[in-house]
């Protein structure tokens, strides 16, 4: 009896010693990869296995002490005890080890997304949770907002500069892969369903648009302005003072890819694009429904949008604004006053590495009609 309970004690230290070991390591990595990884509902998962990890083994070394207390007094009552059911830490022991078992196989699903995101392919997992994310209930933010880069009118009215712009749906801060172009994309491009579409005030106005359907999406903001072209059911009303608020903002948002030159961009108030309208009927959403948020929140929400439906020219513009494209491959409406934004810079604020790991050109220009 002796020879066992110490051969099933030197076991029980094995497992957790092995059980430890290897839950660091898979901490470890599970960080590392949430740093690349902006998926949120993995990143989610991969939290909370951390936590039921450190949970359990915490656990174990509280109740060891107690037990092994417990066990000493009952063999002094008792000396001669047949054990042939598991022990509580011996159970939890084993369970621990199938619940690390899971958490490798979790890891290596993680691995897997990992190394699509470096190489900008698409893996089963990175496929799944994508359709998962992309469903209704997923709503990006609740109103708190985030940076996005792009155009903002110069004041000649002609040519623009690069700016960030705050947006109304939360935008999350852009990560590094090593690849410059893929690391655009995440940053610039949306996905999911802004909370303003699912809940809120107007949002049965506004049913169907979603960052992962941008055609739809264009339609249905352009429904809001009211014309011979998208149709007045949806068309929003506004106040007179809404009404110049209005005006103010789509006489400055400006349509840099489809309409103008490098000398002179168009704004939306002058455009006759499918783009155009979608922009004045989600100015006209915001300022009817959301009239707390500011001019530059309206204005950077709009200029998210923007990023789906003109992706090239807009990730060409964050590529020359975090310095990893010089300035002169824009040639977009506008484009010039870009440029000369970027020559009056110090050459030692520029980036020398150019983003290369996926041609642009790759990319669509537009996206919806025009």
């Amino acid at each position: 009896m002796t020879h066992e309970s110490k051969d099933n004690a030197f076991l029980e230290k094995v497992i957790l010693f092995l059980v430890v070991l290897v839950g660091a390591v898979l901490v470890f990595n599970q960080f590392q990869f949430a740093k690349l990884s902006s998926n949120i509902f993995l990143n989610a998962v991969s939290s909370l296995l951390i936590l039921i990890i450190i949970g359990l083994v915490v656990w174990l070394f509280l109740g060891k002490e107690k037990y092994e207390h417990k066990e000493h007094h009952a063999e002094q009552v008792k000396v001669e005890k047949v054990k042939i059911p598991l022990t509580f830490h011996e159970r939890l022991s084993y369970g621990m080890v199938a619940f690390v078992a899971v958490l490798i196989l979790f890891n290596q699903f993680q691995i897997s997304q990992v190394n699509a995101l470096v190489s900008g392919t698409s893996s089963v997992v990175s496929t799944i949770t994508k359709s998962v994310s992309s469903a209704p209930i997923k709503l990006v933010g609740s109103g708190k907002g985030g940076v996005v880069i792009g155009p903002q009118l110069n004041p000649d009215g002609r040519t623009t500069k690069l700016v960030e712009w705050t947006t109304i749906s939360e935008t999350p801060a852009p990560k590094s892969t090593g690849n410059p172009t893929q690391d655009a994309i995440a940053a610039v491009v949306p996905t999911g369903t802004p909370f303003y579409v699912a809940q809120g005030e107007g949002a049965e106005k506004v049913k169907g648009v979603s960052f992962d359907d941008p055609i739809t999406s264009q339609k249905v903001w352009a429904s809001l302005l009211g014309s011979r072209r998208f149709g007045t059911a949806n068309a929003i009303q506004l106040a007179p003072e809404e009404e110049q608020r209005w005006q103010k903002l789509t006489s400055v948002f400006t349509c840099d890819f489809c309409c103008g030159g490098p000398n002179s961009v168009t704004t939306i108030s002058r455009c006759g694009c499918a783009h155009s309208y979608a922009w004045q009927g989600m100015a006209k959403f915001f300022i009817r429904y959301h009239p707390q948020y500011s001019d530059e929140q309206i204005l950077g929400e709009m200029t998210k949008w923007k990023a789906l439906w003109y992706p090239q020219g807009m990730i060409q513009d964050y590529l020359v604004y975090t310095g990893q494209q010089p300035a002169n491959i824009l040639t977009h409406g506008g484009s010039v006053g870009i440029r000369q934004q970027f020559l009056q810079q110090a050459p030692s604020s520029q980036q020398q590495t150019h983003a290369q790991a996926t041609p642009l050109d790759e990319l669509p220009s537009m996206v919806g009609g025009c």
